[in-house]
């Protein structure tokens, strides 16, 4: 297998990884580009401007990233992080703005300092995996997927998450059993059968492919619009069409 057909799996299933696992923080993520990353104020503790708990604040923010207003989400979170800088809550949900941002290195500080707050935050390690997997350091991505399987062993995301760093390790056998089990664990995942669709196409398993992406194509939830586009293009390749 070439190297450039494993960058291209890569490919193929990076544009899944994030819009699969930051619906588990607060909320689908808007399908659109990320500007290029910028450094945000330092964290601190303090008094939040115009006050509020943090239960509250949390709220606020996920309300806003839900309506896409970052702004106003980054304030809501920052000002919780302000009340109590080792709520694991507050660093998730100031994690899930930076990545919409595009700024991968203030995200991953974010989501390292939910993991420290509360080490059993199943939605942290998952999030800071994928993280790690945009920057490429997959040995770290590995690590926090594993743990997220250690704390729920049929979590189907972190198990097709995982199943991604597999692939681009060429480690397709191991690949394949972890996507089959995350189709076990939760059968309407649609993007698990994207994984599958990438991995049979490694494997010049050509109608295994074909099947795998048609499935994810009819069961018609995944998460980002701009991976049917992908998926119809594979077809499309596949079919000779």
């Amino acid at each position: 297998m070439s190297r450039n057909d494993v960058s291209g799996a890569r490919r193929l299933l990076l544009c899944l990884t994030v819009f699969l696992v930051l619906v588990a923080g607060c909320g689908r993520v808007p399908s659109t580009s990320m500007p290029a990353a910028t450094e945000p104020p330092p964290l601190s503790a303090g008094t939040p401007q115009g006050g509020g708990d943090i239960d509250g604040l949390i709220a606020q923010g996920q309300a806003a990233i839900e309506a896409g207003k970052l702004s106003e989400a980054e304030k809501a979170f920052r000002d919780a992080v302000n009340l109590d800088p080792g709520s694991a809550g507050a660093q998730l949900g100031l994690g899930n703005v930076y990545i919409r941002q595009g700024q991968l290195a203030a995200a991953e500080t974010a989501y390292r300092a939910a993991v420290n707050g509360n080490p059993d935050m199943a939605s942290a390690h998952l999030n800071l995996g994928v993280v790690y997997y945009q920057m490429e350091q997959l040995s770290k991505a590995e690590e926090e997927f594993s743990a997220v399987l250690r704390l729920a062993p049929n979590d189907a995301q972190a198990l097709y998450l995982l199943a991604a760093v597999r692939i681009q390790g060429q480690q397709y056998a191991d690949a394949e059993k972890l996507l089959n089990q995350a189709k076990l664990a939760q059968p309407d995942l649609a993007e698990v059968y994207y994984g599958l669709g990438a991995l049979y196409k490694l494997q010049g398993k050509k109608a295994e492919a074909i099947a795998a992406f048609e499935k994810f194509l009819s069961l018609g939830t995944a998460q980002d619009p701009k991976a049917e586009d992908a998926a119809r293009a594979e077809l499309k390749s596949l079919k000779g069409d």
